[in-house]
């Protein structure tokens, strides 16, 4: 729908009636490292980070590479490995409820890199996520679309190919950027994080993203954090907050007007005539000695009184709710789309991308008729003879081995330019894998029909099989099932191996034992009995004895009276090779349930793949044992309006959280095990789990 036909579109729908404010509290992040001498130990990423993203305000975390910016996003987020190896600690909260699984719809995430659909255009790319990601009707995603255009100020790129450096020309790295903003602000989240959002941007664009950021958080009041590596100082004005990262402690984290004076304060003015992010970024790479004395003087200013006029780090209450009617309200318009709407969107976008990327079709298309005449050149006109018996078998396995091995490699292509888009979009929990799965092979399934179709035209006329209609058609159902067969087996294992290349080496190496059991170079008796199993394993081999006994059950007799050959009749042949027991109907079932199979495992694959990049949020199990803050363990004089309440496992249990239901914790008693003052990485002895 184009933009004049939706001139009274109101940009209200995506305006928030409330902020929302998004805090974390003593976050920790562990992973274990080796130290060379075959000890290991628990290295800090995060080291009890506390602070807050302000609702209508924009939080800029800038620090060194490895200073721990992106680890503090994905760790708030859930979308940082945990298990024996790594470790998380703390908890984080909207307003004064626990963030949890529940909430996940109302925070959006923005990746660094710029990971879309190279032939789609943002039009399209902003229509599928109203509809998949809302569940919206048609004219309502149209005119959210509108709306998203127009707030981006992408109307006159709307009808423009995405791109892929390199590959395909397509919109600028800003525009792209607006339109990786766009599907997750079409969802009209509370909070926005994005990582890196200028990297390769040039100045101008740089600036105009960090614009749209301040628009967002000022006039439609979201909260917004992004990580940020050497802002100009045009950008670095746009920055309402800030928060400065070192090797994984805070150095800073309040307002951004007030930072200067907090470093003069501390002994490390700025400059005159300088970008004070340019020099903050020279203090935050300091060696580690005077990183230290940053550290501490972050520590004192949380426990002076300085610190209780700095919103930012004012300490989480000691009463805390697990459900809030003010986020369930929000969360109500965010219910989804159901598994039909997300399977025929699916369906239409992998639909639209094939249609659009005509080299593989017309490739696919060039080597069916050109393996099809090959093989129908080498089988040309096939006796009824002795030597015409080995002639059939040979090129029904050519027939099977080509349709088969050359659907498995379509397979195998199909998804890996995909993968990066479907594991962003699974962690953004767009939409289900089962329904992702289902829409590539229904998109699929006509050109795994019509190939196969143009095959069998060419090739079974000019070998000269049985002519009969019975004798075709079986032929052309088996072709067609074999080579859904073959490409649902490529793309479960483009599905299951992480990487293309591996895909591409396992097809063959499980591919060809299988084939060499097919019947045609081992006879089915040398098989019995340690190679018997393999009988029931070889999809190669029920696509060989469908077509050999089609063929030669209806080819009737082969030698006639007078011209004796070994051979007397297609039922002696069927007999011969050990295939008596078997049919093509029951042949072409146990291919069909093969494909059925191989789909499954496939789906499976990318649901487990999708949930681990979905991430599990934990902190409202870690409510019972929450430590107290630093502000709080410094004396500071708010510590009097936050008394710890005892709470038990059972108050803290989501499973019995009501909306609105407080629970009471230990946010602010202080650890008798822990030192005021302490920064040094803490090791995994004297890490309090949460």
């Amino acid at each position: 729908m184009h933009p004049q036909h939706l001139q009274h579109s109101s940009l209200a729908s995506l305006m928030l009636d409330r902020t929302v404010d998004f805090s974390w509290e003593q976050l920790g992040y562990h992973v274990k490292v080796d130290d060379g001498n075959g000890e290991s130990s628990m290295k800090p990423l995060l080291c009890n980070v506390t602070g807050t993203a302000r609702g209508g305000r924009v939080l800029a975390i800038m620090g060194p590479s490895g200073a721990g910016k992106t680890t503090l996003m994905n760790g708030i987020i859930g979308r940082l490995q945990v298990d024996a190896e790594h470790r998380l600690d703390g908890c984080a909260f909207l307003n004064d409820t626990v963030f949890s699984n529940r909430y996940k719809k109302l925070v959006s995430y923005v990746a660094q890199d710029d990971i879309v659909m190279g032939k789609e255009t943002p039009a399209e790319a902003l229509y599928f996520s109203a509809r998949v990601r809302l569940g919206l009707s048609v004219e309502e995603a149209q005119e959210r679309t509108e709306d998203i255009l127009t707030r981006l100020r992408l109307q006159k790129c709307r009808d423009t190919y995405l791109g892929i450096p390199g590959l395909i020309k397509g919109v600028s790295g800003g525009e792209k950027k607006r339109v990786n903003i766009g599907n997750e602000l079409i969802t009209n989240p509370y909070v926005l994080l994005l990582d890196e959002p200028t990297t390769g941007l040039d100045s101008v664009n740089a600036l105009r993203v960090g614009e749209l950021l301040r628009d967002l958080a000022h006039e439609e009041k979201r909260t917004v954090l992004c990580t940020i590596h050497s802002p100009s100082s045009e950008l670095f004005a746009l920055f309402d907050d800030l928060l400065l990262f070192a090797k994984g402690h805070v150095v800073y984290h309040g307002p951004t007007s007030d930072a200067p004076d907090y470093f003069a304060s501390v002994g490390y003015p700025v400059p005159p005539r300088t970008n004070p992010s340019e020099y903050f970024m020279n203090l935050l790479q300091l060696p580690r000695e005077e990183l230290q004395k940053l550290w501490d003087a972050w520590e004192a200013y949380l426990a002076s009184p300085a610190a209780a006029n700095n919103l930012s780090v004012l300490p989480m209450g000691e009463t805390i709710t697990t459900r809030s009617e003010l986020l369930e309200k929000h969360l109500a318009d965010k219910q989804g789309a159901s598994m039909l709407i997300e399977t025929v969107e699916l369906t239409k976008r992998s639909m639209r991308l094939f249609l659009r990327d005509p080299g593989s079709t017309i490739g696919r298309a060039v080597q069916t008729i050109f393996f099809a005449v090959l093989v129908g050149l080498f089988f040309f006109g096939l006796d009824k003879d002795a030597q015409g018996v080995q002639d059939r078998a040979g090129a029904l396995f050519m027939v099977m081995m080509n349709n088969m091995f050359m659907a498995a490699m379509s397979g195998l292509a199909s998804f890996p330019p995909e993968r990066a888009v479907f594991l962003m979009e699974q962690g953004a929990e767009a939409y289900s894998a089962w329904a992702y799965s289902a829409a590539k092979s229904i998109a699929e399934l006509p050109f795994q029909i019509i190939f196969p179709t143009i095959f069998t035209c060419i090739a079974y006329f000019m070998m000269g099989f049985v002519e009969t209609a019975s004798a075709f058609f079986a032929f052309w159902i088996i072709v067609v099932l074999l080579a859904n067969t073959g490409y649902s087996f490529g793309l479960m294992c483009a599905s299951v191996f992480p990487t293309a290349e591996a895909a591409f080496a396992a097809v063959p190496l499980v591919f060809m034992p299988l084939s060499i059991v097919a019947g045609l170079f081992a006879n089915t008796d040398r098989l019995d009995p340690y190679w018997i199993w393999l009988n029931y394993l070889s999809f190669p081999r029920f696509a060989y004895t469908a077509l050999f006994t089609n063929e030669f059950g209806k080819i009737g007799e082969i030698c006639g009276a007078g011209n004796p050959c070994p051979y007397p009749s297609g039922d002696f042949v069927i007999r011969l090779y050990g295939f008596e027991d078997d049919s093509w109907e029951r042949s072409a079932w146990v291919l069909a349930l093969f494909t059925i199979g191989f789909k499954v495992i496939g789906a499976f694959s990318l649901w487990v793949q999708g949930r681990a990049k979905a991430g599990n949020l934990r902190f409202e199990g870690r409510l019972a044992s929450r430590q107290a803050s630093p502000q709080n363990r410094g004396a500071s004089p708010r510590q009097a309006d936050y008394l710890p309440t005892p709470a038990t496992e059972q108050e803290a249990a989501p499973a019995e959280s009501k909306p609105d239901e407080k629970v009471a914790t230990p946010a602010n008693q202080p650890e008798a095990s822990q030192e005021e003052g302490t920064h040094e990485p803490i090791e995994e002895n004297e890490e309090k789990a949460f």
